[in-house]
């Protein structure tokens, strides 16, 4: 159930930049992309794990932001809609990429655990690893995705409720659900039980 809390000030007053730049004020656009560019970076390159794709995704979701208009603004989360955009569209192209990459999962089976530590392969597992925790993630329903990475970005529980438009009482509930959903997808996609 969603929370029902008034809006906070600087919702509103995201909202009201969000009007005027719909009214045509570059400016006012310029500024929500400044007060929330880095933490919709900081959610994209969570995801995506490199700094390029993190770039291009932040780039689409304000790109997407300026060119729909959200129906509901006078009581719109904007920063929540970010965050959520952020998210999801990290999450497709993590996705996308899995598709292309598996053929590099074979290729480092058949060289071995024998790498050393400097050996640049060693370096390519790591990225392996790393990238068959996204799919894993990348696999759990929408919410659970959300408050895992808004929580490994660095958001309260506050921020994350507020993001996700929920009570704060059900946040640390849904991160544990996450968590192990997350633990059992990543087993049952390697092959552990």
């Amino acid at each position: 159930m969603a929370a029902t809390t008034a809006p906070t000030s600087v919702e509103r007053c995201d909202a009201a930049l969000l009007r005027a730049a719909y009214s045509g004020d570059e400016s006012a656009f310029e500024e929500l992309f400044v007060r929330h560019r880095s933490r919709v970076y900081g959610v994209a390159r969570r995801v995506v794990g490199n700094h390029e794709e993190a770039e291009e995704v932040t780039l689409d979701v304000f790109l997407r932001l300026h060119q729909q208009r959200l129906s509901r603004l006078d009581d719109a989360n904007v920063a929540g809609w970010l965050y959520r955009s952020a998210t999801n569209t990290a999450f497709n192209v993590v996705r996308s990429r899995q598709r292309r990459r598996s053929w590099l999962s074979r290729l480092i089976a058949e060289r071995g655990p024998e790498q050393s530590a400097t050996d640049p392969a060693h370096e390519v597992v790591r990225d392996e690893q790393a990238a068959m925790v996204r799919h894993a993630l990348a696999r759990l329903p929408e919410r659970q995705r959300n408050v895992l990475t808004l929580r490994a970005e660095g958001f309260s529980y506050r921020e994350i409720a507020e993001t996700l438009d929920v009570k704060v009482t059900s946040v640390g509930t849904t991160l544990a659900r996450a968590e192990q959903s997350l633990r059992t997808a990543f087993e049952a996609q390697n092959g552990r039980s």
